[in-house]
């Protein structure tokens, strides 16, 4: 890590943790190769009750890097994480960062250089989703085309306002002007704290000269599960907001209401040309993101790429589905 006298301001790291200790430590190690000065870092590892000697790793780890600390989160959710790290912060920039992440060199100081230039209240930049295998290269490749997620974060390429951002640096001031994240989510409380930050008038901001790494889920099981969260959740996020909707959040789960009516609009001769239509035209939209992501240059099965694609829309939209249906019958209960 780099020495200087030069005055910069201290920067937070949060990086959440549970069960981490096969990957806490290259993302240790990322913020140690940091081109910004030791005494102006703080890294915070947030303890969830890890049962699986990854604290007693960080621990160790903190010997020869002082500028690691460990902190508890008694309620063990990333958003509870979250909310202690901003609380607990010493730095006034606050980045939060996954366990699984792995930084780019430049991350701290280009983060800094972006709030500073564009005044915006959080930055965030390229979320190179990076798998360790040829399937899980896939999943990252379907995970940043436009075809899988609309996410303007995910594919951008200039600067540019966005509506959300991942490993995002925040000034810590306007985090704590616009409140705790919800930890009522288990999922997309990063969104939603986001959604209420820009309702309050603050900016975010991409900028493709921040990086860092992304590791995708390992296969196609897992992808599926962390859809169905992801959109389990959204269905809360968008009742508590409805001015967070965006038309893309639509599209997945009137897909999937669609394919559930698709069974019975087939037996009606007047709609099933407009369902086989619907069913090739989707095909032929699978097809053109697998070719366009050209996932063999990339060491990635196409195959797999192939099938991410629908799981990461079904897994999505039924979940969504799921969670408008149950608080219906909740509500009327």
């Amino acid at each position: 890590m780099a020495e200087t006298s030069v005055a910069t301001p201290t920067v937070s790291i949060a990086i959440p943790m549970l069960n981490e200790r096969d990957h806490i430590i290259d993302c240790l190690d990322a913020f140690a190769a940091q081109n910004w000065p030791s005494e102006s870092l703080d890294v915070m590892v947030i303890d969830g009750g890890s049962t699986d000697g990854s604290r007693d790793v960080v621990n160790a780890y903190r010997q020869s890097h002082p500028w690691v600390r460990v902190v508890d989160n008694p309620r063990g959710s990333a958003a509870g994480a979250f909310n202690v790290g901003m609380h607990q912060a010493a730095g006034e920039v606050v980045c939060l960062f996954s366990s699984h992440g792995v930084a780019d060199p430049t991350y701290v100081s280009e983060s800094v250089r972006a709030l500073e230039e564009s005044g915006a209240a959080g930055v965030g930049g390229e979320y190179r989703h990076t798998g360790q295998d040829r399937s899980s290269s896939a999943i990252g490749l379907a995970m940043v085309s436009r075809v899988g997620m609309a996410s303007p974060h995910r594919h951008a390429r200039f600067c540019q306002e966005v509506d959300t951002i991942s490993h995002p640096a925040y000034l810590r001031d306007a985090m704590l002007e616009v409140g705790e994240f919800d930890e009522s989510l288990a999922r997309n409380s990063d969104y939603e704290f986001n959604y209420r930050m820009r309702r309050a008038g603050f900016q975010l901001v991409f900028d493709p000269a921040i990086g860092s790494v992304y590791r995708p889920r390992p296969g196609l099981r897992a992808l599926a599960r962390q859809f169905w969260m992801y959109g389990r959740w959204k269905q809360r996020v968008v009742e508590n907001h409805p001015g967070s909707l965006r038309l893309r959040h639509l599209v997945a789960p009137g897909a999937v209401v669609g394919a559930m009516a698709s069974p019975f609009l087939l037996l009606c001769s007047s709609t099933r040309r407009v369902v086989v239509a619907g069913w090739l035209g989707y095909a032929a939209v699978v097809l053109a993101g697998v070719v366009g992501a050209r996932p063999r240059d990339h060491d990635a099965d196409p195959l797999v790429m192939a099938a991410a694609l629908p799981v990461m829309h079904g897994a999505w939209g039924a979940g969504f589905v799921t969670s408008v249906v149950q608080r219906c019958f909740r509500r009327r209960s």
